[in-house]
């Protein structure tokens, strides 16, 4: 697992993530020259280092640069790319059968909070009146309270002849060229989590295409919300940790 803090003044909160993420450069508090070269750095992790695939990496970098704009102007100040093994053994002796993808986004928003279980309540209440209504659940995290909520979305866009899937720019799940329109769905897992004595709010988003993926990314969401903590206490592992059973997540039962 992985620490991420929040970056910036003010008081501190942490969290940790598996080490399937790979973070995306959001560019806080870098000059240009070095979030460009965080962003090359990160394509060529991602694509590899091959000639052929720079046209890939300029894209990526590109892309995710343009991208990390809006975020950090909406409060963003986490990003990671998920890759996950679905599928195989622990040990490998039998390789995954697929590899699925999704991304994390971490977000800071104001926030009136005259208590978090008020926030939350209300919280619940829009979310569930909101024309993506989805799935609201109010839940208790070793954090405070919070609520998940769970929605879809349909992508549409245009292709012309002879262009792929611009969400598989390898072409690597079908390689079979694409023109006209095309559509994919994506489903969205949300926590959303009032600060415990701060007018802010804390709003975790695990975004994915592989919609058939839905239960594997809320038990990796439940696992990342249960290890936020506030302040300048860091999460911390009692030292049977290794043999005590988990207790259940309120997001995995969920």
């Amino acid at each position: 697992m992985t620490a991420a803090p929040e970056p910036g003044p003010g008081p501190a909160f942490r969290f940790q993530v598996q080490p399937e993420f790979h973070e995306i450069p959001l560019g806080i508090d870098a000059d240009p020259a070095a979030f460009d070269e965080q962003l090359r750095g990160f394509a060529r992790d991602y694509w590899g280092d091959a000639e052929e695939l720079d046209p890939l990496r300029r894209l990526m970098a590109a892309l995710y640069g343009v991208t990390a704009q809006d975020l950090t102007a909406g409060g963003a100040v986490y990003q990671a790319l998920g890759v996950f093994p679905i599928g195989g053994t622990a040990d490998e002796t039998e390789p995954p059968e697929r590899y699925s993808r999704a991304t994390l986004t971490v977000s800071v928003r104001e926030l009136e909070n005259p208590d978090p279980h008020v926030s939350a309540a209300g919280i619940a209440e829009v979310l569930d009146k909101s024309a993506e209504s989805g799935e609201v659940q109010p839940i208790v995290l070793p954090a405070g309270p919070a609520v998940v909520h769970i929605a879809g979305t349909r992508a549409v866009w245009d292709l012309p002849a002879q262009s792929g899937d611009p969400c598989d720019p390898a072409g690597a799940a079908d390689p079979a060229p694409a023109e006209g329109e095309q559509e994919r769905f994506f489903v969205r897992i949300e926590v959303w989590l009032p600060f415990p004595d701060e007018d802010r709010l804390l709003l975790l988003c695990l975004s994915t295409p592989d919609t058939q993926d839905l239960f594997h990314y809320q038990a990796v969401l439940a696992d990342i919300a249960d290890t936020i903590t506030f302040g300048d206490q860091a999460p911390t592992a009692s030292a049977d940790a290794a043999t005590a059973k988990p207790a259940a997540s309120p997001i995995a039962a969920y």
